[in-house]
């Protein structure tokens, strides 16, 4: 009997501990929590608990998706959901309670839903047939119940791995996954899955649909629900109609919009979404109002899934709903924001969505315009009625400005002050620091380049500005003869040896220039977005320029000219700096050079290093322009003018010399495609191309 026990003690003792998760693998919990970095590649092995099976995408892949779940996540309801895209062929074969084990997984965060899974060309999937895997202690048997890989899956599993995928078996709580016949059912259910995508102008009662929409103003938080109205840009003759001029806050009282009316005044947070019948009402619970509260403003781009689609309270128009789904996964939104930065995978059904919101913008503006003009034409009619009025003295008089604007006025003068002061100290040690360095040149340094200024060296040969304004010809032959033609530029980089003698702008604090960042970047190059660029100021900006952000660029223009060529014509050319030239001359980001005194005093010190007095030159000779003419005008209301252009040609006060150091620098000629000279000319646009010299790889250094 003791002899018996001993041996049962012995036989425990020596039983070899259970394995543990093998090296470089993760747990799913750590997925689920997001304690792993997204787009990051891991290593996971879980039971299968749920399958789509493979359906045909929009490319050449088919797409098929795995529920997955480990012992960390065991008692749960959740799992982390596995996309695979591969052609039909490489796809595994999966059933119930399967164990399978990932390689190269790639971490896929979409909007604001939980972490997934998703392949990537170097992803193995191997599968164990749940039928096939040996108790324990047989770990390293597991081998037995390994599927052929298909297509990619080459991967040889190790015998810790095999060990493990035995252990998890015997130790995973199985109920949380069907059986047999019941996965094999929602299997075939996921098949069924008819397209749900729509257009606005497609809905109808009755309908669980998905769209891609715009966010037309910030949604209205109701606590136990969250209202937002967002647009595709088609049009829907059952949707609420919004029109324009005089919307009601549909946030103030009444933020279902079925009292607003037209002759209502507007409110500081009046409609700016679309007008007409493009807008839908949606209604969200749960968490996608949570998701909504969050992380959803007026502009964003949704995709949003599974919205129902009935008549409102008011029995006259469409609205949508979003409740949480029935046994849906827990954290499972059917919300995501979408990225328009990136071109690159971006959905072609947004693409589309964004081309008609630009269309939609230009239509807009063309009726706002109309519609001032006929409100213009309206007031003069009337004020004809009327009669004219006459001012009152006191509303003639000159405002008084206010205190703040005193303030404003007086802190720019102050400022002003302190960089002209700044300027003329850091000119007269820079002045002085020149003659040292000129001094101080080795002999046989004859040029005296400016050794402040460095440059990207591409070859040994320096150009001179005559050489680099040559034209370029190229022999064609047309119906058998030759015919020497002038090619419009040539794609070309040089070095030069160049002093600034000008530049443009006038002002330094104009070096910069901002554009508002749109949706339409993502649209093609070739796609006309309608727009320039440009800021405006009307009251009738659209959506985006509500809430779109100002990039600055450096965006300015040097006139260069060459080192021997003082004073000599076809010597000089002007050189664009674009905002990555401008990045790599000035080492600075561009900003608002208005609003940024500090930044712009360092912008100035480092072109002083460049172009000399220059800058002070060009703005005291503007003075002495402005003076001059001034006087000028004074003097031609007194006398006759002169009877030919000579006199005045013998007035211009000639700018004396500039004091700067020649610089070697990197000049690069391209071409432009124009079309406003001709369109000035012919009344038609015919575009041609241009030469253009821009300055690039040139450091003002410290």
């Amino acid at each position: 009997m003791v002899s018996s026990s001993r041996k049962t003690r012995s036989a425990v003792a020596s039983a070899p501990p259970p394995p543990e998760l093998p090296s470089g693998f993760t747990e799913i919990c750590n997925i689920i929590k997001q304690r792993v970095s997204p787009a990051s590649f891991i290593n996971v092995v879980g039971m299968v608990k749920d399958c789509r099976l493979p359906m045909p995408t929009r490319g050449a892949d088919f797409k098929c998706q795995l529920t997955l779940y480990d012992l960390s996540t065991q008692g749960e309801q959740e799992g982390v959901a596995f996309d695979i895209f591969r052609p039909e062929a490489n796809m595994p074969q999966v059933s119930a309670r399967d164990i399978v084990l990932l390689t190269k997984v790639k971490v896929q965060q979409r909007g604001v839903n939980p972490y997934s899974l998703i392949t990537n060309r170097i992803t193995a999937i191997r599968v164990y047939k749940a039928g096939k895997i040996p108790e324990p202690p047989n770990f390293e048997d597991s081998r037995l119940a390994l599927v052929p890989g298909q297509g990619p899956d080459t991967l040889v599993p190790t015998i810790q791995q095999n060990s493990y995928v035995t252990h998890l078996y015997h130790e995973i709580d199985k109920d949380q996954a069907p059986n047999t016949e019941e996965f094999q059912e929602l299997a075939k259910q996921s098949l069924n899955i008819k397209q749900k995508f729509r257009l606005l102008k497609d809905v109808r009662e009755g309908d669980f649909c998905d769209l891609i929409v715009q966010v037309a103003r910030d949604p209205y938080d109701a606590i136990d629900k969250v209202t937002l109205y967002v647009s595709d840009y088609t049009e829907n003759e059952l949707l609420f109609n919004y029109t324009f001029g005089g919307v009601k806050d549909l946030a103030a009282n009444d933020h279902y919009g079925y009292t607003t009316s037209a002759d209502e005044a507007p409110t500081k947070n009046e409609w700016v979404g679309p007008y007409g019948k493009r807008a839908i009402q949606l209604t969200c619970y749960g968490p996608h109002a949570d998701c909504i509260r969050a992380d959803v403003v007026a502009g964003n781009w949704l995709y949003l899934r599974n919205v129902q689609i009935k008549y409102g309270h008011n029995l006259s128009n469409l609205e949508g709903f979003m409740r949480q789904e029935r046994n849906a996964l827990a954290g499972k939104l059917n919300v995501d924001v979408l990225d328009i930065r990136v071109r690159d995978g971006m959905d072609p059904r947004l693409l589309d969505a964004i081309r008609r919101y630009r269309d939609y913008l230009k239509i807009k503006k063309m009726q706002i315009h109309e519609l001032n003009a006929a409100s213009a034409a309206g007031a003069k009619r009337k004020a004809s009625l009327g009669g004219e009025h006459s001012l009152d003295s006191q509303d003639q008089a000159p405002r008084k400005p206010n205190g703040k604007r005193r303030r404003t006025e007086k802190r720019r003068l102050e400022m002003e002050s302190k960089v002209r002061d700044t300027g003329d100290q850091r000119q007269s040690e820079e002045t002085r620091e020149s003659e040292e360095l000129r001094k101080s040149r080795e002999p046989g340094d004859e040029l005296g380049l400016n050794p402040r200024v460095a440059y990207e060296r591409h070859s040994s040969v320096i150009s001179s500005i005559a050489s680099i304004l040559k034209p370029t010809y190229q022999n064609v032959t047309i119906h058998g003869q030759t015919i020497e033609v002038t090619l419009p530029f040539t794609c070309a980089n040089y070095h030069a040896n160049v002093r600034v003698v000008d530049f443009r702008p006038n002002s330094l604090k104009d070096f910069t220039s901002c554009r508002k960042q749109t949706e339409f970047e993502v649209l093609s190059d070739n796609e006309d977005d309608g727009s320039d660029g440009s800021e405006s100021s009307s009251e009738d900006d659209s959506l985006d320029d509500h809430n779109a952000l100002r990039i600055w660029e450096w965006r300015f223009a040097l006139q260069l000219e060459d080192i021997d060529g003082a004073g000599q014509p076809g010597q000089r050319l002007w050189a664009v700096i674009d905002n990555p030239s401008g990045q790599c001359l000035t080492t600075l980001d561009a900003t608002d050079l208005r609003r940024d005194p500090d930044r712009l005093l360092i912008l100035q010190e480092r072109m002083f290093r460049l172009w000399g007095n220059l800058e002070e030159q060009k703005t005291a000779a503007a003075a002495a322009a402005a003076k001059e003419k001034a006087t000028k005008q004074k003097k031609e209301r007194l006398s006759a003018p002169p009877e030919s252009s000579d006199v005045e040609d013998n007035n211009v006060k000639r700018r004396e010399p500039v004091s700067n150091m020649p610089f070697t620098c990197c000049i690069r000629q391209y071409g432009v495609l124009s079309g406003q000279r001709n369109k000035l000319q012919t009344g038609t646009e015919n575009k041609q191309w241009e030469r253009v010299f821009g300055l690039f790889g040139t450091k003002i250094c410290d």
